[in-house]
Order: structure tokens, then C-alpha cells, then sequence
């Protein structure tokens, strides 16, 4: 059997999702906290649950699933629970990478009135951050830097789901209108003719009018750093299929194809498309978000060309970032990249990454558990 016929690669899927199945059960078993990023071979972990404790528990959620494992999924519940103290922050964009993957993903599978409630309240906190005057969610607060005080980031687009959902839920329409607003504001304020991002805008706090835009871990103020891209176009694509829109749809197509574009024949994403940063580490992270997010495009839009490119990634993942031989290590992605402009979590497997590497496979070869996977 040819190793890139339909067999050989379902084959690799299902090897590679099994992988990941068994790497974060035995974390979820000997694992003191959140796991977050690797580094000197093992997990850097956090009680607190930084941006990504949300991730880990959505590997877990999908793992009792797959195993159809009662067991797992008690355990899936009882680490969900361990981020509820983070519900009521107002300190942070990430509520949706915090709660989406854990609660919603969690009563969706096992419905659970304390699962829905934390995610309610999650979305109110996300909301409370809401500036009227620029129509713009800041990621950071103040108190980690004077500049923080009103610069948003791209990645706030795939936050904004779990406001579209929580609005649903409580019939609480003004949670609906800040999803929409914050949206129009990215797609008008962070994409460039040309289909790349800026990560970062920064805004006169008091007007809310533009500053300065620019990039945070990217090459420089004019690139595109590739995370930014994949959390972007699979930002827009979810936002369009929960509220259908030509704007948001041509935003997430535009951001897709100039990701494509960039890719050409590669499997695994620079950390920064510009040809400046050529010669820098890849970043399996930004690879793995793309392909979910692709695949998210292509069932909207029945575009084959977005599913085909996402699976042509998700192999290029499992050929050059799957360590079949060794599945005693940690992590499943290997080859990301945290922050390279500070040196920080350069060649390490990142939560982030393995999440949404499981959710790509699991939308290949699983697709009928596309549903509970998150705010629809």
C-alpha cells in the first residue's frame, strides 16, 4: 500500500489520534496542573490555567468521547471544574480559549447545569471588557503594562463565539451585539488588502480611534505572523456559521487564501510569513489552528480546496511533528513556537497546538462529533 494512498493516510489519522488520545489521558492521570507549553522535556504546568487550561480539558473531553469512556469523561468533568475560580476574570480576552473547549464543549457532550453556568459567566466577564468608544475587546489589562491599556489582538476573534452562545442561552442580546461589533472592528481595523493581519492594533483610550498597528510575536510592525493568520481565518469562519454574513464570510476567505498562499507546497507554517524571518523555526500551533479552521471553511462553504489543503497540513503535521517511535514524551505536536522575537517556547510542543491538532483529526476522521465541539 502506497504511503499517500486514501488507506495508508486514514491509517495515519487514526494512529496519530490515538496518540494524542493516550498522551493526555496519562497527563490528565499524573499531571499536577494545566499543562501549558514543554520545556527540558516535560510540561511547564499551572494552577491557574494561564490562556490555555481550556485546551487540555477539551483533549480530555474528546477522549472519553472517542473511548466512549464514562470514566474519562467524569474525569474530564472534575478537571473542567478546576478552572471555575477563572469564570468571573475580567482581566482577560481568552474567556472563550478558557471556557469554549471545557464547559460548552462539556455540556454539549454531558449536559451539566454547572458547566453552563460557569460558560454564562465567562461570556459576562468577556463582555464586561467591551469599549464602546472603539468597538474594540483589549486582550491585556493595564496592570501587565501602560501600553496594554487598549490594544487588542487578532486572537480575540475566537473568543467571541462563547458570546454568541452564552446570548443564546440567556436570551441576553447585548452579548450577541458585542460579538458582531467586535468582529465588523477586526475585519475593518487588523486585515490588510491583501488578506494578511496585523496582530496588533492599538487605540487612543480615550477616543478609541487607531494608534498604531503592528505585531506583538511577529517579524516586525508590516509582517504577518503565521499564528495570528490561523487564528484568524478560523476566527472568521466560526463567526460566519454562527452568524452568516458576506463580510465575515469574505474575511475568513480572503485570510485563508493569503495563509494558502504563503504555505505554496509547505506542510508545517513558518512562525512569521515574511521573507525577512526565512531561516526562523516553524510553528506546528499555527499549522494545527489553520487545518481546523480550514476544515471549519470548507463545510460552510463546500469549497473542496479548503478540505484538501487542511488535510495536505494535517499530514505534513504527522509527517514532520509526530514522534510515533517515542510516546512516552509529552506533548503530540512537536515544532512550535510560543514567542521566537523573545526566545520564549521556541522548539517545544504547546497545548494549544495538540488541541486543536486532536480537533482537526477528529473532524477527519470523526465528523459526525463536529457538533459538540464547541458554541454553535
Amino acid at each position: 500500500m502506497m504511503a499517500n494512498s486514501p488507506a495508508a493516510s486514514a491509517s495515519l489519522i487514526e494512529n496519530a489520534l490515538e496518540l494524542g488520545i493516550n498522551k493526555c489521558l496519562r497527563d490528565a492521570h499524573r499531571l499536577p496542573a494545566f499543562p501549558h507549553v514543554t520545556k527540558d522535556g516535560d510540561w511547564l504546568t499551572s494552577e491557574h490555567g494561564r490562556w490555555t487550561g481550556g485546551f487540555f480539558v477539551g483533549m480530555v473531553w474528546l477522549a472519553g468521547v472517542l473511548r466512549e469512556d464514562s470514566e474519562i469523561l467524569r474525569m474530564a468533568h472534575s478537571w473542567t471544574m478546576r478552572l471555575a475560580p477563572r469564570a468571573p476574570d475580567r482581566t482577560t480576552h481568552d474567556m472563550g480559549f478558557l471556557f469554549e473547549p471545557s464547559c460548552v464543549r462539556g455540556h454539549n457532550i454531558m449536559p451539566d447545569e454547572r458547566l453552563r453556568s460557569l460558560a454564562i459567566t465567562a461570556a459576562r466577564s468577556l463582555a464586561s471588557r467591551y469599549v464602546p468608544q472603539g468597538r474594540y475587546i483589549p486582550a491585556w489589562e493595564p496592570a501587565e503594562g501602560a501600553q496594554y491599556r487598549a490594544l487588542a489582538i487578532v486572537d480575540t476573534v475566537m473568543n467571541l463565539p462563547l458570546l454568541c452562545w452564552a446570548a443564546k442561552e440567556t436570551g441576553e442580546g447585548r452579548l450577541h451585539d458585542i460579538a458582531l461589533q467586535t468582529v465588523s472592528t477586526i475585519i475593518s481595523q487588523h486585515l490588510r488588502p491583501d488578506g494578511s493581519t496585523f496582530h496588533v492594533v492599538d487605540h487612543d483610550p480615550r477616543t478609541g480611534e487607531i494608534a498604531r498597528r503592528g505585531t506583538h510575536q511577529g517579524a516586525h510592525d508590516n509582517s504577518c505572523w503565521s499564528r495570528g493568520q490561523a487564528w484568524t481565518l478560523y476566527g472568521f469562519a466560526r463567526m460566519a456559521a454562527i452568524h452568516p454574513s458576506d463580510e465575515v464570510m469574505a474575511a475568513a476567505r480572503n485570510t485563508a487564501d493569503y495563509f494558502l498562499q504563503q504555505m505554496g507546497d509547505r506542510g508545517i507554517p513558518p512562525w512569521d510569513f515574511d521573507p525577512a524571518a526565512a531561516g526562523g523555526p516553524v510553528d506546528s500551533a499555527a499549522g494545527a489552528i489553520a487545518a481546523s479552521g480550514l476544515l471549519e471553511l470548507g463545510r460552510q462553504t463546500g469549497d473542496r480546496r479548503y478540505a484538501e489543503s487542511a488535510e495536505r497540513i494535517v499530514q505534513g503535521l504527522i509527517a514532520g511533528c509526530v514522534d510515533f517511535e517515542h510516546p512516552e514524551k509529552p506533548g503530540l505536536l512537536m515544532h512550535g513556537t510560543v514567542d521566537y522575537p523573545r526566545r520564549s517556547g521556541v522548539d517545544e510542543s504547546l497545548i494549544y497546538g495538540d488541541h486543536y491538532f486532536m480537533e482537526a483529526l477528529v473532524k477527519l476522521r470523526r465528523p459526525g462529533l463536529w457538533e459538540i465541539l464547541g458554541c454553535v
